[in-house]
């Protein structure tokens, strides 16, 4: 006879082949219809890492910038230039105004005053001449070449970032697919009820946690009820750097001038448009002779399942793989959300033998229960990385190939 544990009046079998690890990929693939769920899709497929807490922590740090702007007009023989960061800089640099073409060596930086001092000109200098310093005006860009070190070869003023840290929770998915006696021994005429009760628990399940990673925003409370609650951060909330507000209709033009300057500028060179039906509308009415149509398959044992896949191929090479999610449409029509799949990671509070990936624990009803259930559950949230990486777009109404009038 096999052991039990008993939890209150409930008991379970510990036999291991009763214990489901990480259904995810097994509930998506119910059914064809992974347009419902496309970007769980894609985030079940991350490799998962282990949290100790609830609450996991990852720092964030980039490379330190190397263009900045003049914050102020400033005359050729001035030496003293108000520029927009200052903590870009540092001295023994050499920068270049690009607009000019003038050569500057930085000598100091003053942060608190927004301001460095140089030297100017500096290829005209010497007898064979180069680009003389000019007059700069507010806003023109500066470049950050490489440092320049004279005979003395002082020791430069050390020159590094912060780490900025940032936390995420993951969520407790619980689901109780509970059946009655008579629906356990019920049959219709394609099958056992059972089977169909719990083929469509699954399937409401699947779209549940598909919203909680789409849509979620992070939270921790007590519930009276359950205790200390956390939520998990859905990647909806993510993006704040770059983000578009098109507000109707979508031109060609600005939608290449946003991805190239915005959208794909940082992060992986390929990403992942995750849109509602009116964003897909709004790009295939703009630029249906750029599309490229493919369909990513996935296997379960002798059957495959395909989600449809547009490519977008960016002026810049770059290209963007669009793909359909149904959620994003029934709450968020008109918005699609650019991921950089390689940023994100499926944190998953684990510890031991104790589990947070989403599996099936059998027979969780109580002993005079003459019914069954089958309790699903997690413990897992997103970690998405560089915030930066990833974009978003929203109030999309339309599309139009060129750019509007007047644009």
């Amino acid at each position: 006879m096999a052991a039990t544990h008993e939890i209150g009046r409930r008991q379970y079998d510990v036999r291991s082949n009763r214990i489901i690890q990480n259904v995810l990929p097994r509930i998506l693939l119910l059914d064809s219809n992974l347009n419902e769920a496309g970007f769980l899709v894609f985030f079940s497929r991350l490799q998962a890492e282990r949290t100790k807490q609830e609450k996991f922590i990852w720092d964030v740090d980039e490379y330190l910038e190397t263009s900045d702007t003049t914050s102020a007009s400033v005359g050729a023989t001035v030496e003293d230039i108000d520029v927009s960061n200052p903590k870009f800089f540092n001295p023994g640099q050499v920068w270049q105004n690009s607009r000019t073409g003038e050569f500057l060596h930085v000598i100091t930086v003053s942060p608190g005053t927004g301001r460095i001092t140089a030297t100017r000109g500096l290829t005209a200098l010497n007898s064979s001449g180069g680009t003389a310093a000019a007059v700069m005006n507010s806003g023109d860009t500066l470049l950050k070449r490489m440092p320049a070190v004279g005979e003395d070869s002082r020791r430069q003023t050390s020159q590094t970032t912060t780490p900025t840290e940032v936390f995420g929770y993951s969520q407790e998915l619980r689901y109780d697919l509970s059946f009655s006696n008579r629906q356990v021994k019920r049959t219709f005429e394609n099958g056992m009820e059972k089977d169909y009760q719990m083929r469509k628990s699954l399937q409401d399940a699947r779209k549940d946690i598909n919203r909680a990673f789409l849509f979620q925003e992070k939270a921790r409370f007590t519930d009276a009820n359950t205790g200390d609650t956390t939520l998990t951060q859905g990647i909806r909330g993510v993006p704040t750097t770059y983000t578009w507000a098109v507000g109707g209709v979508m031109y060609e033009n600005d939608f290449d001038e946003f991805l190239v300057e915005e959208g794909l500028r940082k992060g992986s060179q390929n990403k992942i448009l995750f849109a509602s039906t009116q964003m897909i509308l709004a790009t295939t009415q703009m630029a249906k002779d750029r599309w490229v149509y493919n369909t990513v398959n996935f296997q379960q044992q002798s059957r495959k399942v395909g989600l449809s896949v547009v490519e977008y191929m960016a002026p810049n090479g770059r290209r963007l793989m669009i793909v359909e999610d149904r959620n994003i449409s029934d709450d968020f029509n008109g918005e699609s959300y650019g991921i950089d799949m390689q940023q994100l990671k499926r944190r998953v509070f684990s510890a031991g033998s104790r589990s947070g990936e989403l599996h099936i624990i059998s027979g969780t009803q109580d002993k005079d229960d003459l019914g069954e259930i089958n309790t699903m559950y997690g413990d897992m949230g997103l970690q998405w990385g560089i915030e930066a990486a990833h974009f978003k777009i929203t109030g999309v109404a339309g599309g139009a190939k060129g750019s509007p009038i007047g644009g």
